[in-house]
């Protein structure tokens, strides 16, 4: 047996799902071919009598690379658990305890042994996250690329739309928010649930994330009023309205950076930044000498000091002026920037006002520090975008390798986390997913993935259309082809991403199911079968291979394409209810 790969992390493998149950977790080696759970109160064994687990048999719930994850729930009568594991393969069984694995518990006699606890299941503890995430389907819009109504004061330099050649960060098209408000039914009959817009707030440039003032929609956006009737007519047919919080860095135009520019070390609000030389001002260029910190380098974005009492208290405000106009979600700007303490005294404060508010982090690598239910509710789950890319632009990839990526994702985080992961195939700031892979086909398929896997997912403005883009800033940030749209161009990619949105209902019952996934000789055809409590059971099939591949089944079909009779043809996909 291989002790090496046996592990358990007794703060993420062993966490409370709900109030009453909690999820045990062990990694073992794929030799492993058992594994039991002995668990009781540790009270058990007082007034001298000795300590015992009352055994549990775990589940093989999920294969990495090079290990097998075996879980369980567990529903402590008295609200604490202690615990061991005893794990078999072949004629060999160990037993692992906290301080180290034990061939035979009697070599434990006369000594303290050290089982694992849960000390108290509390309920204020329990991670919990907004219940109408788990099945919602978000848009994400770059206001001024999206759709521009007539009738808004913009800039008088807004370039023609959809023009590309001189398009740069501080060059607008004159999108706006009564632009998305009149396109709410289109939204709406994608399947969507939720919006999610990238920053609206007073700033220089088309992105936004400088923001100058936090309190004040840009005028050239529509305004305050633009987004109050955005809210209210959004909420008025069913979608979920999130706003980008950029509170990590500011633009230079913030009226706390032009006082410090000012008066420098004199400004009472000199500690809301992070300035290293006091002559700061009459330097510039980048900020790689390090005479202040700043968003990548950016001497245009000065980052905020959110460790300070003040810092945290400003924009604490500035959500709850958010929530009040009835905002559903707030998404975080460099969301692994922003200092801990601050993300948890915001949590406290905001869900006091609003208990189903979505908070989401943007962070790009594995964030269990962010998710354990006392900050953010979820993060842009760049792994899975990772794992999906990296599948259909490197053709040695397998099945198997992508059952792998994708299972490892999920290993990292609590199952209520994983109902609502931000799942996404591209978005403002990486490549087109349809420039990435340079197919319609494959597109589709990664569609199907987004739309069949537990999480959140987060479709971006114009993937509906298989919008790409390769010219410098737009080559993620192109404008919206409406005349095309109006004018049937893209009927039939539009029809095609209707139906795969809506497995995401057919999928609902599933969400908290158990996946399997098979593998044939054919090595890139992804086939996996989600089975519920009922008995019932959703089958993907999607063929990535270079070979047309035999398909026979007398299940139901819910959705397919370029499935002839029992032939599955190159770029194909199926999906079966049964």
């Amino acid at each position: 047996m291989n002790a090496n790969a046996i592990r358990h992390d007794p703060i993420t493998g062993c966490y409370a799902l709900d109030k009453d149950r909690l999820i045990v977790k062990l990694e073992t080696g794929k030799e492993v071919s058992n594994v039991i759970l002995y668990a009781n109160d540790p009270y058990v064994g007082t007034f001298g009598e000795a300590w015992y687990g009352e055994p549990i048999k775990m589940k093989l719930v999920r294969e990495l690379k090079y290990s097998f994850v075996w879980e369980v729930e567990v529903a402590p009568k008295f609200k604490r658990l202690q615990y061991y594991f005893e794990i078999s393969c072949d004629d060999e069984r160990v037993c692992l305890l906290e301080d180290g694995l034990y061939s035979d518990l009697q070599d434990t006699a006369g000594r303290i042994v050290q089982y694992f606890k849960y000390a108290w299941l509390n309920g204020a503890d329990v991670c919990e996250v907004p219940k109408w995430a788990e099945n919602l389907a978000w848009y994400q819009i770059f206001p001024d690329r999206f759709c521009r109504a007539d009738g808004v004061k913009s800039s008088p330099d807004i370039l023609q739309w959809g023009v590309e050649n001189s398009a740069r960060f501080n060059t607008f098209y004159g999108g706006n928010i009564t632009g998305i408000t009149e396109k709410l039914e289109y939204i709406k009959d994608l399947g969507i649930g939720g919006i999610y817009l990238t920053p609206i707030m007073l700033s220089n440039t088309n992105h936004r994330y400088n923001v100058n003032d936090y309190t004040c929609v840009d005028p050239d956006l529509g305004g305050k009023s633009a987004l109050t009737e955005l809210i209210k007519k959004a909420h008025g047919i069913g979608l979920k309205i999130m706003l980008d919080a950029v509170f990590n860095h500011c633009g230079k135009d913030f009226f706390a950076w032009r006082d410090v520019e000012k008066n420098g070390a004199k400004s009472k609000y000199y500690d809301w930044f992070f300035i290293n030389d006091p002559e700061f001002a009459t330097k510039s260029g980048n900020t790689k000498d390090g005479r202040y910190f700043s968003f990548s380098f950016e001497a245009y974005m000065p980052k905020l000091n959110t460790n300070n009492p003040e810092v945290a208290d400003y924009f604490i405000n500035v959500c709850k002026d958010w929530v009040a106009l009835g905002v559903d979600g707030i998404r975080f700007d460099v969301g692994n920037e922003i200092s801990h303490t601050f993300l948890k005294k915001l949590r406290l404060e905001l869900k006091a006002l609003k208990p189903d508010l979505f908070l989401l982090g943007e962070i790009w690598h594995r964030a269990q520090a962010w998710l354990l239910g006392d900050e953010y509710d979820s993060i842009m789950n760049f792994q899975f975008l990772e794992s999906v890319n990296d599948f259909y632009i490197d053709k040695k990839q397998t099945a198997r390798d992508l059952m792998y990526s994708l299972n490892e994702n999920y290993n990292n985080y609590y199952r209520q986390i994983n109902g609502v992961l931000f799942n996404m195939l591209d978005n403002h700031d990486v490549d087109r997913a349809v420039t990435r892979c340079n197919s319609q086909d494959s597109l589709l398929q990664e569609l199907v993935i987004l739309m069949t896997m537990p999480g959140s997912p987060c479709i971006y403005y114009g993937t509906e259309t298989a919008l790409g883009g390769v010219v410098r800033e737009n080559r993620n940030r192109r404008c919206m082809d409406w005349n095309g749209i109006d004018n049937g161009k893209y009927d039939e990619m539009l029809s095609e991403f209707k139906k795969i949105t809506a497995l995401r209902q057919i999928f609902a019952p599933f969400k908290n199911a158990d996946i399997e996934w098979r593998f044939s000789e054919i090595d890139r055809v992804i086939d996996y079968i989600w089975s519920n409590a009922d008995g019932h059971k959703l089958e993907i099939v999607l063929n990535a291979s270079e070979c047309d591949v035999r398909f026979e089944t007398d299940k139901y079909c819910v959705y397919s394409r370029k499935l002839d009779g029992d032939t599955l043809s190159v770029g194909g996909i199926v999906v079966l209810y049964e």
